[in-house]
């Protein structure tokens, strides 16, 4: 037998992507997740089952929530609530602290349901089969709900999408797609045209008129092999910090590593780019043990054969992932190579003139940057694209629909 207990139990968060810019200071600031307080329903299944929930949702709806779950799992131990609107998510099994998704073990069940007047109906309850894995909410729109999985502390590597009737609730359709990484954009005069890939197919898509038109698929080539700086210029060795440098430029980061481990800089040529006389380059380093390094962009003048670093603090904690150089700017991919994935650091805006740099917020690793238009900039990422127009900041994936073809989606998703 079960008794509901209402019991208020430590906030949750449910991160949604949307963009965020800072207008009134006049510079980009994106963020692609918004962080919006829940709370976290428990369950604990003894002799009393504790089921708690600080949110609209009724005791009844409690129990509905339970009911369905233990007709799957009759050992469901604890429910985490994830969403409320417009459609109740939840997921079984123990949380951790995470602040921006939730943990979802293998074993454990997925569910979302849909409330009908004091019904709650069950649109599709998806067990973990596979390994243990982070899950929040990508995407809602009114026929489908967008999961996007992680490794857990990783990126995006997965989504989990569910198509439904939106009138009787009724599953049409489960897919997985993995993220499309955008690599390479192109421009004309009435042309922008963007390729991708997810490793197994190439996509490819050209926006004309401002209409993205169809995506186009194909099985994937070869990944292009970015040539070594040595093979295109004559230069002198890029010359690299030296551990009292690391030491006092990433303090932090120092102090984190034993006493016993020894040191070792491993800096190398990252992204590079021929600006007339000079080739810039951004340094790449592996962060992790006692591997370091200092982030940095510099170049080679090949006038004077020498090499020429600006020391910028904003960017001391990261390696370069992709570079552009302008006249008045310099755009920086940030990315953290420690241990295990990848880890974006956002987008670094270096003014030439002032010396001063700010880092636009970026959820994901960016791979290309290119000034496509007088006023807009790309961003190939490693789960689609991001857009900088003036100082508006929008974010795009590459999305599976029902009939299996992809189309272009903001990343933004719509309220309710």
């Amino acid at each position: 037998m079960y008794a509901i207990v209402m019991k208020v139990v430590r906030p949750a968060r449910i991160s949604v992507r949307q963009v965020v810019c800072n207008e009134a200071k006049s510079k980009y600031s994106s963020a692609r997740r918004i962080k919006e307080d829940m709370n976290y329903l428990t369950v604990t299944q003894t002799l009393v089952c504790a089921f708690a929930l600080a949110s609209p949702l009724a005791a009844a709806d409690d129990a509905q929530l339970l009911t369905e779950f233990l007709k799957i799992k009759p050992d469901v131990a604890e429910v985490s609530v994830i969403a409320e609107k417009p459609l109740v998510v939840a997921v079984t099994g123990k949380q951790g602290t995470g602040e921006t998704a939730a943990d979802w073990a293998r074993g454990e069940l997925l569910g979302v349901f849909a409330q009908r007047g004091e019904k709650m109906v069950p649109i599709s309850i998806q067990p973990n089969q596979e390994f243990p894995t982070e899950v929040s909410i990508e995407r809602e729109e009114p026929d489908s709900i967008t999961f996007g999985l992680a490794d857990p502390g990783g990126p995006l590597a997965m989504n989990l999408k569910l198509f439904f009737d939106p009138k009787t609730y009724f599953p049409k359709r489960i897919v997985r797609f993995a993220p499309v990484r955008v690599r390479r954009v192109g421009a004309t005069i009435d042309t922008i045209q963007l390729v991708g890939s997810d490793g197994k197919t190439d996509f490819t898509v050209q926006k004309r008129n401002g209409i993205w038109g169809h995506v186009t698929a194909r099985p994937a080539a070869p990944p292009v092999i970015t040539p070594p700086l040595s093979s295109v210029a004559q230069l002198t060795p890029m010359p690299t910090s030296t551990i009292g440098q690391f030491e006092e430029t990433r303090p932090e980061r120092a102090r984190h590593i034993p006493d016993e481990t020894p040191m070792q800089v491993d800096e190398k040529v990252g992204p590079y780019e021929r600006v007339e006389k000079k080739i810039w380059i951004g340094k790449t380093f592996d962060d992790a043990d006692g591997s370091v390094g200092i982030g940095d962009v510099g170049y080679f003048d090949e006038v004077s054969k020498e090499w020429v670093f600006l020391h910028i603090p904003e960017m001391a904690d990261w390696s370069a992932s992709a570079m552009l150089v302008e006249p008045d700017t310099i755009w920086v991919g940030l990315v953290g190579n420690g241990e295990g994935a990848a880890e974006a650091g956002g987008l670094l805006h270096y003014d030439r003139t002032s010396h001063q740099a700010i880092v636009i917020d970026a959820e994901d690793v960016i791979d290309k940057i290119v000034r496509v238009r007088p006023n807009i900039i790309y961003c190939g990422t490693s789960s689609g694209f991001t857009v900088m127009e003036n100082d508006h900041v929008q974010s795009f994936e590459f999305t599976q629909q029902l009939d299996g073809s992809y189309a272009i989606t903001s990343a933004v998703t719509p309220e309710p």
